[in-house]
């Protein structure tokens, strides 16, 4: 005869208060995307550490330079971060990445400069002109602390974060010296010139030199892995997913990890004006010119905590007359880039957007 079970005690909501706030004060500041606007008006600040992100989009909507821009937060906000970049299609480009972090670099000196100066512009050039081979120099630096993990399918994928795991755990479990600084505390960020954005003091974050442990994980790009296991077993290959998913959870919560996740955007077909198209749709954009959709589908939605959509729109109104004109073949237009929150767990993003377009293959500017 079976023993009887018995009911898990209840949990008093002031333990549980006290718990979940240990845990947020832990969690650092989010990770900037690089752009000013982007933070406000649709991240809420940035990219959170402690939660996963998916950035979907067409190719040359600015996926991979928000990522790199990411990673450039964090190494310039904690003197010993660490990134995981995962690169499953062997694109990861060592030159982008330092050049975004000397730009970001170059923004700080030109910002400080400015405050310096008040209005001598001269003075302003003549600093940062100065200070660039050393912004090249100490961005060059920065990438030791970037460890690119190149895998080829899904089981590649669930071992290197297997690996992160790892090397987590030995870090948590390893004695602690005192600290001499405040790990995770830092402050707001400051603009630059062009779109009021800046970098922290180098010398005051950090954490303990004994160790270096990753504060962001990068998987660049999730699509092509999964698709590739789905292929095969549809109901196993969703099995596999979310077991996986729920074990990077556990690791970018427990560690209180900025995990971005890179994946492709699907639906968008031709039509008449050769990107638009009539017709019943599912809509996941509040941009009805929006026709595509984030790549692995639904259930892949309910696996993240947060899924922003990068898409693009006319950027004016004539712009609009163009594209969606009924004369046949429409003529070439001006187009804006949107960043679209389309779930948040926490509810509090969800629907936010900033419109944006990328300079120099480096800068997210303001669409103007």
């Amino acid at each position: 005869m079976p023993l009887p079970t018995q009911a898990a005690p209840p949990l008093l909501g002031t333990n549980l208060l006290a718990a979940a706030q240990a845990h947020e004060k832990q969690r650092p500041s989010p990770a900037s995307s690089g752009s000013a606007t982007i933070d406000r008006d649709a991240l809420d600040g940035g990219f959170r550490y402690g939660e996963i992100t998916s950035i979907a989009g067409a190719s040359g909507t600015g996926k991979s330079l928000l990522a790199y821009h990411a990673m450039a937060s964090h190494l310039l906000t904690y003197k010993l971060g660490e990134v995981a970049f995962i690169d499953t299609t062997g694109s990861f480009s060592p030159l982008r990445l330092r050049n975004v972090l000397a730009y970001r670099l170059e923004a700080k000196i030109q910002h400080n400069s400015y405050q310096e100066t008040g209005y001598m512009y001269e003075k302003r050039t003549s600093a940062l002109e100065s200070s660039k081979e050393a912004m090249i120099e100490k961005a060059t630096s920065m990438l030791d602390r970037v460890k690119v993990m190149r895998v080829f399918d899904f089981a590649g994928v669930a071992e290197a974060i297997s690996e992160v795991n790892e090397l987590m755990e030995e870090v948590t479990q390893k004695p602690k010296k005192p600290p001499i600084v405040a790990v995770g505390k830092r402050s707001d960020e400051v603009g630059d010139s062009e779109e009021e954005l800046d970098e922290e003091d180098q010398g005051l974050k950090g954490s303990d030199s004994s160790s270096n442990p990753i504060g962001m994980v990068i998987l660049d790009t999730i699509t092509n892995v999964v698709s590739a296991m789905m292929a095969k077993s549809q109901v196993q290959g969703q099995a596999l997913l979310a077991s996986f998913m729920q074990s990077l959870h556990h690791l970018t919560s427990r560690h209180h990890i900025c995990t971005i996740l890179t994946n492709a955007a699907v639906g968008k077909n031709s039509s008449n004006n050769p990107e638009y198209q009539r017709g019943p749709r599912e809509d996941v954009s509040i941009f009805s010119s929006t026709m595509g959709k984030p790549a692995l589908g639904k259930t892949f939605t309910f696996l993240i905590d947060t899924s922003v959509f990068l898409s693009t729109v006319p950027k004016t109104s004539d712009d609009a007359t163009i594209a969606f004109g009924d004369g046949g073949q429409a003529t070439s237009y001006q187009k804006a880039l949107i960043l679209e929150v389309l779930k948040d767990r926490c509810g509090t993003r969800e629907g936010r957007w900033a419109a944006f377009e990328l300079a120099d293959d480096i800068r997210i500017v303001p669409s103007g």
